[in-house]
Protein backbone atom coordinates (compact mmCIF):
# COMPACT_ATOMS: atom_id res chain seq x y z
CA UNK A 1 0.00 0.00 0.00
CA UNK A 2 1.62 3.16 -0.86
CA UNK A 3 1.71 6.47 1.09
CA UNK A 4 -0.63 8.69 -0.06
CA UNK A 5 -3.74 5.53 -1.00
CA UNK A 6 -3.41 4.71 3.28
CA UNK A 7 -5.42 8.05 3.99
CA UNK A 8 -7.90 7.41 1.55
CA UNK A 9 -8.48 3.97 3.10
CA UNK A 10 -8.57 6.00 7.11
CA UNK A 11 -10.97 8.56 5.21
CA UNK A 12 -13.28 5.57 4.13
CA UNK A 13 -13.28 3.54 6.79
CA UNK A 14 -14.45 7.04 8.74
CA UNK A 15 -17.09 7.86 5.79
CA UNK A 16 -18.16 4.77 6.13
CA UNK A 17 -18.63 4.15 10.10
CA UNK A 18 -20.61 7.60 10.22
CA UNK A 19 -22.33 6.26 7.49
CA UNK A 20 -23.51 3.09 10.13
CA UNK A 21 -24.05 5.09 12.97
CA UNK A 22 -26.94 6.97 11.27
CA UNK A 23 -30.59 6.21 12.66
CA UNK A 24 -33.51 6.10 10.15
CA UNK A 25 -37.13 7.26 11.49
CA UNK A 26 -40.34 7.88 9.60
CA UNK A 27 -42.41 10.58 10.95
CA UNK A 28 -46.26 11.00 10.05
CA UNK A 29 -46.73 14.69 9.89
CA UNK A 30 -50.27 16.94 9.24
CA UNK A 31 -49.74 17.99 5.58
CA UNK A 32 -47.63 17.10 2.46
CA UNK A 33 -44.64 19.41 2.33
CA UNK A 34 -42.19 19.90 -0.49
CA UNK A 35 -39.01 18.65 1.58
CA UNK A 36 -36.01 20.90 3.64
CA UNK A 37 -33.53 23.23 1.83
CA UNK A 38 -29.97 21.53 1.37
CA UNK A 39 -28.14 23.79 3.70
CA UNK A 40 -30.69 22.64 6.46
CA UNK A 41 -30.30 19.51 5.78
CA UNK A 42 -26.20 19.64 5.63
CA UNK A 43 -25.96 22.07 8.50
CA UNK A 44 -27.91 19.35 10.62
CA UNK A 45 -26.94 16.08 9.15
CA UNK A 46 -29.89 14.68 8.10
CA UNK A 47 -30.96 13.34 4.46
CA UNK A 48 -34.72 13.26 3.64
CA UNK A 49 -34.70 9.50 1.95
CA UNK A 50 -38.53 9.75 0.88
CA UNK A 51 -41.67 11.92 1.58
CA UNK A 52 -44.90 10.06 0.73
CA UNK A 53 -48.61 10.08 1.38
CA UNK A 54 -50.50 6.86 2.41
CA UNK A 55 -53.90 6.26 3.88
CA UNK A 56 -54.79 10.02 3.79
CA UNK A 57 -51.33 11.04 6.09
CA UNK A 58 -48.14 12.64 5.00
CA UNK A 59 -45.00 11.03 6.01
CA UNK A 60 -41.07 11.81 5.48
CA UNK A 61 -38.39 8.98 6.03
CA UNK A 62 -34.92 11.02 7.01
CA UNK A 63 -31.73 9.58 8.27
CA UNK A 64 -30.22 11.09 11.35
CA UNK A 65 -27.24 10.69 13.62
CA UNK A 66 -30.22 10.64 16.71
CA UNK A 67 -33.38 11.63 17.51
CA UNK A 68 -31.90 15.07 18.84
CA UNK A 69 -31.17 15.99 15.26
CA UNK A 70 -35.19 14.77 14.63
CA UNK A 71 -35.95 17.24 16.78
CA UNK A 72 -34.04 20.12 15.65
CA UNK A 73 -34.95 19.40 12.16
CA UNK A 74 -39.01 19.20 12.77
CA UNK A 75 -38.34 22.92 14.67
CA UNK A 76 -36.38 24.39 12.32
CA UNK A 77 -39.15 23.25 9.56
CA UNK A 78 -41.97 24.84 12.29
CA UNK A 79 -43.78 21.49 12.31
CA UNK A 80 -44.74 18.99 14.78
CA UNK A 81 -44.94 15.30 13.62
CA UNK A 82 -48.16 13.24 14.81
CA UNK A 83 -45.79 10.20 14.86
CA UNK A 84 -42.33 9.47 15.06
CA UNK A 85 -41.22 5.66 13.97
CA UNK A 86 -38.18 4.04 13.84
CA UNK A 87 -37.14 2.04 11.08
CA UNK A 88 -35.60 -1.80 11.75
CA UNK A 89 -33.86 -1.82 7.92
CA UNK A 90 -32.35 0.28 5.36
CA UNK A 91 -35.50 2.39 3.46
CA UNK A 92 -33.69 2.57 0.44
CA UNK A 93 -31.84 -1.27 0.54
CA UNK A 94 -32.82 -3.18 -2.21
CA UNK A 95 -34.92 -5.58 -0.67
CA UNK A 96 -36.95 -3.29 1.02
CA UNK A 97 -37.21 -0.33 -1.74
CA UNK A 98 -38.68 -3.21 -3.89
CA UNK A 99 -41.56 -3.82 -2.02
CA UNK A 100 -45.17 -2.52 -1.99
CA UNK A 101 -45.65 0.19 0.38
CA UNK A 102 -47.94 -1.76 2.46
CA UNK A 103 -45.40 -4.31 2.63
CA UNK A 104 -42.61 -1.82 4.09
CA UNK A 105 -44.66 -0.27 6.78
CA UNK A 106 -44.56 -3.33 9.21
CA UNK A 107 -40.65 -2.45 9.17
CA UNK A 108 -41.37 0.65 11.28
CA UNK A 109 -41.73 0.71 14.96
CA UNK A 110 -43.40 3.19 17.37
CA UNK A 111 -40.57 5.24 19.24
CA UNK A 112 -40.81 7.88 22.18
CA UNK A 113 -41.34 11.53 20.88
CA UNK A 114 -41.63 14.07 23.48
CA UNK A 115 -42.17 16.67 20.54
CA UNK A 116 -44.95 14.74 18.71
CA UNK A 117 -48.66 15.52 19.29
CA UNK A 118 -50.01 11.45 19.80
Amino acid sequence: MTRLSFPAVIAAACLVASAASAEQYVARIDAPFPGANARLLESLKIVELDIFEHAGAAYVVIEAPDEGYVEAYFFALHLTPEELLMLQADWNAPGLSGLPLEQRLPFLTPTGCGYCTS
